[in-house]
C-alpha cells in the first residue's frame, strides 16, 4: 500500500527512504481505514515503537489499547484513526515524535488512567507536527513537566 517513491512535499527522507516501522504503521492505519470505513474513525490501535507491528485490533478507547499490551505499554505508540489516510512520511514523523516523547521521560500511556494516559495535542498541519517534534528534541518544556 505504501511506497517510498511517493513522498509528501515536506518529507525530509526522500534520499534515505522510510523505516520499515513507519511503512508498517501507515499500512496498518490505512487497512483499518479502508476495511472498516468510517466505523474506524475515532478508534485506536497499538503499534510497536521498534518494529511498527500491531496486533491488528481496533479498540474503541485508548485505555483498552493500552491495557491489551500486557504491561508493555512503554514499547508502543497508540494511534487514533482519523477520517483521512496516513502517508508513510506522516507515520515516520509520528513514530519519531512518540520515540522522542518516551526518550524525554514523558509517559504517554497509563493503563490506570480513565483515558489511557495523556495525548499530544492533535496537529493542525504537518509543519506543526514537525515543529513540535523539534521542540521535544531541543528539550522544550512540555505542559505538566517540571
Amino acid at each position: 500500500m505504501t511506497s517510498d517513491t511517493v513522498h509528501t512535499r515536506w518529507c525530509t527522507m526522500k534520499e534515505s527512504g522510510h523505516s520499515d516501522a513507519a511503512k508498517r504503521i501507515a499500512d496498518t492505519y490505512n487497512l483499518h481505514r479502508i476495511g472498516a470505513g468510517l466505523n474506524a474513525v475515532g478508534k485506536w490501535f497499538a503499534a510497536r515503537l521498534d518494529t511498527g507491528q500491531s496486533d491488528d485490533v481496533l479498540y474503541d478507547y485508548k485505555v483498552e489499547a493500552v491495557r491489551h499490551q500486557h504491561h508493555n505499554e512503554k514499547l508502543y505508540t497508540f494511534i487514533k484513526i482519523a477520517p483521512c489516510d496516513m502517508k508513510t512520511c506522516e507515520a515516520e514523523v509520528m513514530l519519531g515524535t512518540s520515540r522522542q516523547m518516551y526518550k524525554s521521560g514523558m509517559r504517554m500511556t497509563d493503563p490506570d488512567h480513565k483515558h489511557g494516559g495523556p495525548d499530544l495535542i492533535t496537529r493542525l498541519t504537518v509543519e506543526d507536527q514537525l515543529q513540535m517534534m523539534r521542540g521535544v528534541v531541543t528539550n522544550l518544556k512540555m505542559p505538566g513537566r517540571h
